[in-house]
């Protein structure tokens, strides 16, 4: 079962600011690193919500990605895959 995911406004501005950050250095690497985190959230996250470990709040999972130093923070409401946040493995959350 594939779970339906919902980008909160929070996510969306963590992912905003991670590619305006790299592309001062590296447009293309920039990119890569987006696609990465969607294609991530779209097939490992949706197809398998509960891979990721239990975050701070237990309400809340975190799945950190091993090509890129990211972890994205979500819960899992019913059929529902709600992405939180994107952040910096080295930032607090």
């Amino acid at each position: 079962m594939t779970y339906k995911f919902i980008i909160s406004q929070s996510a969306i501005r963590d992912m905003n600011y991670i590619q305006k950050y790299i592309e001062k250095d590296n447009f293309l690497a920039a990119k890569k690193t987006i696609i990465y985190i969607t294609r991530t959230i779209r097939t490992t996250l949706a197809d398998n919500p509960h891979i990721g470990r239990y975050g701070n709040n237990l309400r809340t999972r975190e799945f950190i990605l091993t090509k890129y130093p990211y972890k994205i923070i979500y819960t899992v409401n019913g059929n529902e895959l709600v992405i939180l946040r994107v952040l910096h493995t080295s930032r607090k959350w």
